[in-house]
């Protein structure tokens, strides 16, 4: 088959850490259907990776026109939240989508009905905080963040439930960071790996600084049993990665409907071609567990030399 891969970060040429990911987890995918024995193409402003063959842009009308002069048999597409829902639907116009819907997309880009919708479905998660609350016994601790964004982008930490434009107020809960990655398919669910988040604190604020893959813990089945039933509320699709704080409960914090940096990690320890994977998940054949050797660990800022 022939598969088209199109990360928007280093096909625009972004810059920065964003660009480094972007190129990092297309190659890791890229390299992945080709050693199953598929061919890619790839859109690029300039850069090229070891695997697949390059379509050069100039800029954002041309990523956005290459599903429909790419001819591929399939299409896995990675954008920020806010483009998602519009390019999957490009996409489909022209070729079978192996990642999420449109619709689920646009659902798990907005943190607040996300959120909403997993509380509804019994899903543990850091609940909404509509406003501020009275100081009965010392002052509380809520996370506020954009409501539309990337990982830790724009998070704070603070003891004021008062939100901007534009922005929700969740509470915060001590815990550790983790992450699970797993491909939905039409009628399966594939468990990969639960993973450990890098996470710094400086002031107020938190980033994502990398992950540890996978991360052994003896509440697996807890959060596997969070995830489907997470997947199933948001009606996810191939592969995608929900975060949590693992605390009292295994809360979610974000849901990304789409292929997540974990992936770097994932391709270096799972036997399996996490290409064909997803594939699977599209046309069928999907096994129903995986086999992983070892643990892997990267940063952020190490990525430039993967």
């Amino acid at each position: 088959m022939k598969i088209l891969v199109a990360e928007y970060a280093s096909a625009l040429g972004l810059g920065g850490t964003c660009e480094l990911e972007g190129r990092a987890m297309l190659y890791a995918l890229a390299e992945s259907f080709e050693r199953a024995g598929h061919s890619v193409i790839y859109p690029t402003s300039g850069p090229t990776i070891a695997a697949g063959q390059p379509v050069f842009l100039r800029g954002h009308e041309d990523f956005e026109k290459l599903p429909a002069s790419a001819r591929a048999d399939a299409g896995l597409l990675m954008a920020p939240d806010e483009l998602q829902p519009h390019l999957l639907k490009v996409l489909e116009e022209s070729t079978v989508n192996l990642g999420c819907s449109p619709e689920a997309a646009r659902l798990c880009a907005d943190k607040l009905l996300s959120t909403e919708r997993l509380k509804d479905a019994g899903v543990p998660v850091a609940e909404i905080v509509p406003g501020p609350e009275p100081c009965e016994k010392g002052c509380h601790r809520y996370v506020i963040k954009p409501r539309s964004g990337c990982g830790s982008e724009g998070v704070r930490i603070t003891s004021t439930a008062r939100a901007g434009q534009n922005e929700i107020v969740t509470r915060y809960y001590e815990g550790l960071h983790l992450s699970a990655s797993f491909i939905v398919g039409q009628d399966s669910f594939l468990p990969l790996t639960i993973n450990r988040q890098l996470i710094e604190f400086e002031g107020d604020g938190m980033g994502y600084e990398g992950s540890e893959v996978p991360y052994p813990t003896p509440r697996a089945d807890e959060i596997w049993e969070a995830v489907r039933k997470a997947a199933a509320a948001l009606g996810l699709r191939g592969y995608a990665g929900i975060d949590f704080v693992l605390g009292d409960q295994a809360r979610v914090v974000d849901v990304n409907a789409r292929p997540t940096t974990s992936i770097i990690g994932i391709a270096k320890v799972m036997r399996e071609s996490l290409g064909e994977l997803i594939l699977q998940a599209s046309f069928g054949g999907m096994p129903e567990r995986v086999h992983v050797d070892g643990i892997w660990s990267f940063r952020k800022k190490e990525l430039s030399r993967i």
